[in-house]
């Protein structure tokens, strides 16, 4: 991996964050997915590599593509884990609950709960916060 792929990837990524930002999801989709595709290319294995799939995963959920969400979030899923980031289990959790499938999310809400605690329930929508704390015994 080079500094000049690293430093593009970073560039495209923080473009897709000042979209998100202004809650304009789609172009944040959109940014994500050039970030995350020039990723591809370049800094497969790299910590930035996993990093912009945590974005990308969560861009994917707040523009409506749920299922794709859990497939890209998944990439970046251990790597986030080992360093204590939440994003990628608190998007698989919140996809699999807009999918009707709470089953899926427990173990995700629990991943991030030990990450952040009770901070993990005010991350879903109150409709699914309830259910998340009885069914998932965590809270």
């Amino acid at each position: 991996m080079s500094d000049h792929h690293a430093a593009v990837a970073k560039e495209l990524a923080d473009k897709a964050i000042g979209f998100d930002a202004d809650r304009n999801y789609h172009q944040a989709r959109l940014g994500w997915q050039k970030a995350s595709d020039y990723a591809d290319l370049h800094l497969v294995g790299a910590d930035i590599y996993y990093w912009i799939k945590s974005g990308y995963g969560a861009a994917l959920f707040e523009d409506g593509d749920h299922e794709r969400s859990i497939e890209v979030s998944k990439l970046a899923l251990d790597w986030c884990l080992k360093i204590n980031q939440p994003l990628p289990s608190l998007t698989i959790a919140k996809a699999h609950l807009k999918l009707g499938d709470p089953r899926s999310a427990v173990a995700h809400v629990r991943e991030a709960y030990r990450l952040i605690g009770d901070d993990v329930f005010d991350q879903l929508d109150p409709a699914d916060r309830e259910a998340m704390r009885r069914d998932s015994r965590i809270g």
